[in-house]
């Protein structure tokens, strides 16, 4: 870790943890979507009044996550973790440039369109992202948990990271696969909104803890 500016890095990552946090738009906002049916990313559909914010949000979480990367790529010890981070940070910087056109959960003639197969390259781009990011999110919480294993946890900060990783890792799977078994099945696709937003705020938690956390066990 000691080719880690580690205050230049830990700031970055609590910015970039705070600003992809997006429930706190959606309380700002008023709570304009059903928060049990609808996804977190159609705060950023383009006929929604938050769109500017969630998407303006979205990028500098994924701008400030790559200057952390760049900072601390020096560290061979964390470089699997690093590129992971950039492949959130990546997939995230392209949702923020192609947001859905309209928000299924809140627009019954979106609902139709998406169920027709008309919503347009908009959506497909969309989930592509949305895939890369969740990808790299899963890959984060993996390798952190590796880092930590290899030196025995750590002290709390180290042990509350890898509670934080696990539960990124469960959540995140297990709403990959509940989308990908009704979009396979070919029904029509419920967004598990409690679950998605449970899992955004324990990766948000867990980028804000990351360096901290993996300080405290390498430096044992």
């Amino acid at each position: 870790m000691d080719s880690v500016p580690y205050r230049p890095v830990r700031n970055l990552l609590l910015a970039a943890a705070a600003l992809y946090c997006s429930l706190l738009l959606e309380a700002a906002a008023g709570f304009p979507l059903n928060v049990h049916t609808s996804f977190l990313s159609e705060l950023s559909a383009r006929d929604q009044s938050t769109s500017l914010y969630g998407r303006a949000m979205d990028l500098s979480s994924s701008v400030l996550t790559l200057l952390a990367v760049v900072l601390a790529r020096r560290s061979r010890e964390l470089r699997w973790l690093l590129i992971s981070t950039a492949v959130f940070a990546v997939g995230t910087m392209f949702d923020s440039f192609s947001p859905m056109d309209c928000a299924p959960s809140a627009s019954a003639a979106c609902r139709a369109s998406e169920a027709n197969g008309q919503a347009g390259a908009a959506l497909v781009l969309h989930e592509a992202t949305s895939t890369m990011a969740g990808a790299g999110t899963i890959a984060m919480a993996v390798f952190a948990l590796m880092a930590l294993r290899r030196r025995g946890w750590g002290g709390w900060l180290s042990k509350l990271l890898a509670v934080l990783a696990g539960g990124v890792l469960v959540t995140q799977v297990w709403l990959g696969s509940v989308v990908a078994y009704e979009t396979l099945s070919g029904q029509e696709v419920t967004a598990p909104g409690i679950l998605q937003r449970a899992s955004t705020v324990l990766f948000c938690l867990m980028l804000g803890t990351l360096l901290p956390g993996l300080r405290q066990a390498l430096s044992r």
